[in-house]
Order: C-alpha cells, then sequence, then structure tokens
C-alpha cells in the first residue's frame, strides 16, 4: 500500500485590504511498494540531427549515453529507442513498439544505439508524438520518456509542439536535457513544465552517460503513476497561482483543469518516495465577510491514481481577517522561501535576457541580484551555476561577468531551478520587531517593517528603511 501525506503552510491572518492568500503545500510519499503496484516504460528519444556532429564526439558521447541508460534499464522495463531527427524513428526494436528489458533486448538496443547517426532536420513534435504513442502501449506501467537534443526546434510552427505537448499531458512523464551551445532553454523548459519532468543543460558531452543513468534510476523508481491535487474553493476565492517549488520550479498556474464550478484540478505526474513542495495563491474578495474569526478560504485534497493508494483528509485553507498590522504582516517561513525563490527564477530569466541582448551590464546586475537571493536560500547548486558566470567581489560586492563564458554555462543557470536541484533550506524574514509595515506598490499587500520583499508578490522594495 503507497502512503501519501500533506501539510499545508500558511500565515491565516488578512488585512482589511488584502485580496490574496499565499499558501505552502508539502506532498510526501512513501511506503511505495513497486512490486505490488506497476511495471516501468521508458523512451529513450536522442537528437539525431545534422548538428549533432559538431563536433562529431557530441554523437559518439550521445550513444554512449544512450547505452548506459539502456543497461540501467531494470529487467522488466518497456523500452524503445527513438531517433529523433525532422521525424521520429524507432531505432529499436525493428518495430514500433515496446520490448521488455533483458539480457538479450539491451545487448540488440545498445547495438542499434551505436548505429545511430547525425543527419536530418530537428522537429521535437514527432519525437513526443511517438513516445506517446509507444508509451500508451502500456497503460498499466509508469510511463516515462528521456530526450537530448543540441539544437533549436526549428522545423516546424512553435504552436505544432505545444499542440502534441497538450496531446501528451498526465500520459507520461519527461526529463529533457540540452547539449552544446545552440539550443533554447525555453523550448526544454517547456517540455518539462507541461510533462512534470526536469530540464537541465550538459556541461561537459563526457558527463552525459552518468546523466542518463541517474535519470533512468530515478525514473524506474517510481510507482504511482499519477496522484491529482484537488482545490475546492467557494465563490468568493479562486486559485490565481500555483507553482512546483521543489524539486524543480514549474509554474503550473496554466496547467489547471476546472472539474466544475469552485473544483479544479492538477494532475502531478507519477511518484516515488519524495515530497514536493507547491506555491498556492488565492484571490479572495472578503468585502461583506465577518472579521475576526476563521473563514474557509478553500480546501486542498489528493486523488490517487487507484484503491492502492492512501491519501490523507482534505485540508482547509483558512483565513482570519483583522485590523491588527502586527498579525496581518505575519510571514510564514515556507511562504516565504517560496517568494523569495519565485524572485530568483526571475533574476536568472532578466539576466539571460540582458546577455542576449548584448547589455552586459545588465546581465551582471541581475545574476548579482539572483547570487545575493541563492545565498540567502542556501541554494548551493544555483550559487555553483552562477560562478561559471560571474565574479563577486567578496568586499565591495561588486558583481563582473566572465571574460570567457559559454552559452551552456548560462544554460545552465537559467534552468538551475528546473532540474530537481531547488535547496529547501529555510529562509529568515529580514523583519524588524517594531516601525511600521511596508505597503507594496504592486499588490499592495502589507510586509514587514524591514522586509526586502512583498511576502505575497515577491516585488522588491527599492530601498530597505
Amino acid at each position: 500500500m503507497s502512503e501519501f501525506s500533506l501539510e499545508l503552510n500558511q500565515s491565516r491572518y488578512l488585512s482589511t485590504s488584502d485580496t490574496r492568500m499565499p499558501v505552502a503545500l508539502t506532498v510526501r510519499a512513501a511506503a511505495l511498494e513497486k512490486a505490488v503496484t506497476r511495471p516501468t516504460a521508458e523512451v529513450l528519444v536522442v537528437d539525431c540531427s545534422s548538428s549533432m556532429d559538431e563536433p562529431p564526439t557530441r554523437m559518439v558521447n550521445a550513444r554512449k549515453a544512450a547505452a548506459a541508460a539502456i543497461d540501467a534499464l531494470p529487467d522488466g522495463t518497456w523500452f524503445a529507442l527513438v531517433e529523433g531527427t525532422g521525424k521520429a524513428t524507432v531505432r529499436f526494436p525493428d518495430t514500433p513498439r515496446l520490448v521488455p528489458a533483458d539480457d538479450q533486448n539491451r545487448r540488440r538496443a545498445k547495438a542499434a544505439a551505436a548505429h545511430m547517426f547525425a543527419m536530418g532536420a530537428t522537429a521535437m513534435s514527432t519525437w513526443l508524438t511517438l513516445a506517446r504513442d509507444l508509451l500508451d502501449q502500456r497503460p498499466d506501467a509508469v510511463r516515462h520518456a528521456l530526450l537530448l537534443t543540441d539544437g533549436r526546434n526549428e522545423s516546424e510552427p512553435a504552436e505544432t509542439l505545444h499542440e502534441v505537448l497538450d496531446s501528451c499531458e498526465g500520459r507520461f512523464t519527461c526529463d529533457a536535457r540540452g547539449i552544446g551551445d545552440d539550443w533554447e532553454p525555453d523550448e526544454l523548459r517547456r517540455i518539462a513544465a507541461v510533462l512534470r519532468g526536469t530540464a537541465d543543460a550538459v556541461l561537459d558531452d563526457h558527463d552525459l552517460p552518468t546523466e542518463f543513468r541517474r535519470l533512468i534510476r530515478t525514473a524506474t523508481d517510481k510507482a504511482v503513476p499519477d496522484m491529482r491535487l484537488r482545490i475546492v474553493t467557494p465563490t468568493f476565492s479562486r486559485v490565481e497561482v500555483l507553482r512546483q517549488e521543489f524539486p524543480a520550479e514549474i509554474d503550473l498556474t496554466d496547467r489547471i483543469v476546472a472539474v466544475k464550478r469552485g473544483v479544479v484540478e492538477l494532475s502531478t505526474g507519477a511518484w516515488g518516495e519524495e515530497a514536493r513542495e507547491y506555491h498556492l495563491s488565492l484571490a479572495v474578495d472578503m468585502n461583506g465577510r465577518p472579521w475576526y474569526e476563521d473563514l474557509q478560504l478553500g480546501r486542498v485534497e489528493l486523488v490517487p491514481p487507484d484503491d492502492s493508494v492512501t491519501v490523507p483528509l482534505p485540508v482547509p485553507i483558512l483565513g482570519y481577517v483583522t485590523d491588527d498590522e502586527r498579525l496581518a504582516t505575519r510571514v510564514d517561513e515556507t511562504v516565504l522561501r517560496h517568494t523569495v525563490q519565485a524572485d530568483l527564477g526571475h533574476r536568472l530569466n532578466a539576466g539571460w535576457i540582458r546577455f542576449g541582448e548584448e547589455d552586459r551590464d545588465g546581465a551582471a546586475a541581475e545574476w548579482g541580484e539572483a547570487f545575493r537571493l541563492a545565498t540567502r536560500l542556501g541554494n548551493e547548486d544555483t550559487l555553483r551555476r552562477l560562478s561559471r558566470l560571474i565574479d563577486v567581489d567578496p568586499e565591495t560586492g561588486e558583481v563582473t561577468l566572465k571574460e570567457h563564458m559559454r552559452p551552456r554555462d548560462a544554460f545552465s543557470a537559467v534552468l538551475s531551478l528546473a532540474s530537481n536541484t531547488t535547496s529547501d533550506a529555510p529562509v529568515t524574514p529580514t523583519a524588524a520587531p517594531d516601525g511600521q509595515p511596508r505597503t507594496c506598490p504592486n499588490c499592495p499587500k502589507l510586509s514587514p517593517h524591514r522586509a526586502k520583499f512583498c511576502v505575497n508578490c515577491g516585488h522588491t522594495f527599492e530601498v530597505a528603511p
């Protein structure tokens, strides 16, 4: 029997002018007995477009990575190997189907991988369509695809990829990796977001086999194919924002599905023994609602795929309207961490945009602020990735871009929050015990006197008091 738990963190106090209620959700899965649940189905998708031969060692390492992934497949895993160019082709087996992993099939699949060559264009929608059709052959399995690319999806309109992604959502999860210096991080980030996987850059082509083995081990450890997050709200409340914050940051707001009035659901993808954190913000209209008492603004519940999974009782989201500013400006630690992390993601992306515009000073400023936010969060992985882009003077705090920076190093930093590496270290609120609360010019939500960020929307205050 698989067991899930659900924890909600919030400061339930609202000022008389508040219009949003932010909460943090933590979902944990334990006691996942894979042997009594489902098999695993895996599709390996390797970009074999002509650019994969520039330099030739890239294709060599891609073949080695595919072989490493095949070797890592546990016996009985249903799998196939797909070659991606301007179309998708099953390289193993010899017909478009999934076969169980055993010594013979692994040996034959590795032989097929050794004969993949770079040629043709890049049309990712065809790759994902074939992966979907193959994985649909095993509806009883926990289904996963692993995708490697080195190029941009320039052989088809962006809308085509988006439509295919929508058709794949909820049917399998996908981890995407970019190799080289000429791919588009937003494309991989969108694939990972819609298909509830991770996206990241490969910094050294020689590390690809190790990364593929790790991803296969993680994917084949999943035991529950999906878990839906259901949010029920009254007429005066609605879901405004829903983001996964940990282990990978994914904005899921546009992936929410309305079941009926006041009820929305989200497919969270496959689960192993793990924990995930979500940031939920409700838009609330408290006009005419009573003060000085707890009101239920909504409730959150988990919807399992079947009776083999045990879920907890629904958890209420509470609101308490007060004119006491000391109560209304209290900050929940987990919600604060999510707010700071959202600003970190914004700074990382803004730095990449500035860099693309050849605004080196602007990029240094954005990435310098990202460095400070990552330091505050204790996010060692993002700090390590940023250290490949910037130098920070320890005495003056001055930030400068490194002279020789590869695009893949920037891709790595931009995708750091989308790659299963987010820190869950607590954040100490920057607040003083006295002084007047700060009013955000963006929300406008009240925040503590010495806050550097709005506790509701993440707006950075210009000057600390």
